[in-house]
């Protein structure tokens, strides 16, 4: 009888741990699927560029969201769905925000694409933290180059100039 309560207490932990790994797996799956999709919706906001004298969408200035405005240059219809996101896509249909900050000088809404930004530019992320790890948000970056990082730093950038002081004008835009 004792052997057969060992057994099945060996046999519980490895079930825990196999549990624990398919986890681990599934997370980080899913978390390269939205990294795939900020890659995808980076290449969106550059074909659109192309299209409209290489400028950034500006929804402020239509009725429009961005989503919409780069819904054409997508080949898929779930690429605003991040496959963690079970609480912000179903509620609003994207899961992610971009940087349309409504300041001039942080705001990549109706700016030139070719203006020069700090190359590790958030431009879109996940709406909430956490979705695939603690504190984290993964973003793509002007330079294209898409990353997990904290939400500090995520949220952190949007609050931070383009460009550096002395290089726009008082617009905020560029010389």
């Amino acid at each position: 009888m004792a052997e057969l309560v060992v057994v099945i207490g060996i046999i519980a932990v490895l079930a825990a741990l196999l549990l624990s790994a398919i986890s681990r797996v599934r997370r980080s799956a899913q978390s390269a699927n939205c990294l795939a999709n900020l890659h995808n919706i980076s290449v969106a906001f550059h074909a659109y560029a192309s299209d409209s004298d290489l400028r950034y969408p500006d929804p402020a200035s239509t009725t429009i969201s961005w989503e919409a405005i780069l819904q054409p240059y997508l080949n898929q219809t779930m690429v605003f769905a991040c496959p963690s996101d079970l609480e912000v896509f179903p509620a609003t249909g994207s899961s992610y925000d971009w940087r349309d900050t409504r300041d001039p000088a942080t705001t990549l809404a109706g700016r030139r694409i070719s203006d020069p930004v700090r190359g590790d530019t958030v431009v879109a992320f996940e709406t909430l933290p956490g979705w695939h790890a603690r504190h984290m948000m993964n973003a793509v970056l002007a330079d294209g180059s898409c990353l997990s990082m904290t939400e500090d730093s995520c949220l952190g950038d949007l609050r931070l100039p383009l460009v550096p002081a002395g290089s726009q004008g008082a617009d905020g835009r560029p010389h």
